[in-house]
């Protein structure tokens, strides 16, 4: 079920503008990760379901300086592909990118973005190449939970069976729908978890 990596991550600072030089890695609270059971925000309980996919929120720098992601970060899309859903989320919208999986010739995977603001343009047939901005992240800032901007990726394997019209976040959860695979298998670094106690964790 693996794939082969891509340049997701550096294509998240290309777009963005950061400086290749200064940049160090992405940075993973507790809870940002593939399939954590706890929220990395409010009161860092139980999350509902295992997280389904990674958060991206926290870059690093060369000096240490901690860095946060917000409205107006670009998202490039991993691969060259074919939009399939576009579809309201918890804190935004979610795009989801259909990819042929010729190096790993097992099929096509799914690259979902959530928690964006699509490009006005973007919809269900639209062709994307790799690294086509297809969304800025959502402002979050003003929600129920508090939570700050950032970017959910999640990748998975679709069923031959599956319905992109109507798709809604729970189709992601079931098995026979989509396989969920981890991010960090598939895209490039680099990158960093910290402990739970570490200061920038706590601050979120």
């Amino acid at each position: 079920m693996a794939l082969v990596k891509n340049r997701f991550a550096e294509m998240l600072v290309d777009a963005n503008r950061i400086e290749a030089a200064t940049f160090k890695c992405w940075v993973f609270c507790p809870g940002m990760q593939f399939n954590s059971p706890h929220k990395w925000w409010g009161d860092r309980g139980q999350r509902d379901f295992p997280h389904e996919g990674v958060d991206f929120c926290l870059y690093e720098d060369r000096s240490g300086q901690m860095h946060r992601l917000d409205e107006k970060t670009r998202i490039p899309v991993m691969a060259g592909g074919v939009v399939r859903a576009v579809f309201r989320d918890y804190l935004g919208q979610a795009v989801i990118v259909e990819h042929d999986d010729v190096q790993g010739g097992e099929g096509s995977y799914l690259s979902i973005y959530a928690h964006t603001h699509p490009r006005k343009d973007l919809r269900p047939g639209t062709a994307v190449r790799a690294g086509d901005i297809i969304a800025t992240i959502a402002d979050t800032r003003s929600s129920k939970v508090k939570i700050l901007p950032h970017l959910h990726l999640s990748i998975g394997r679709p069923s031959p069976d599956l319905v992109y019209r109507d798709f809604f976040w729970n189709i992601m959860r079931d098995p026979d729908q989509v396989t969920l695979l981890k991010p960090m298998d598939a895209i490039d670094g680099p990158w960093r978890a910290l402990c739970p106690e570490d200061v920038h964790c706590a601050a979120l």
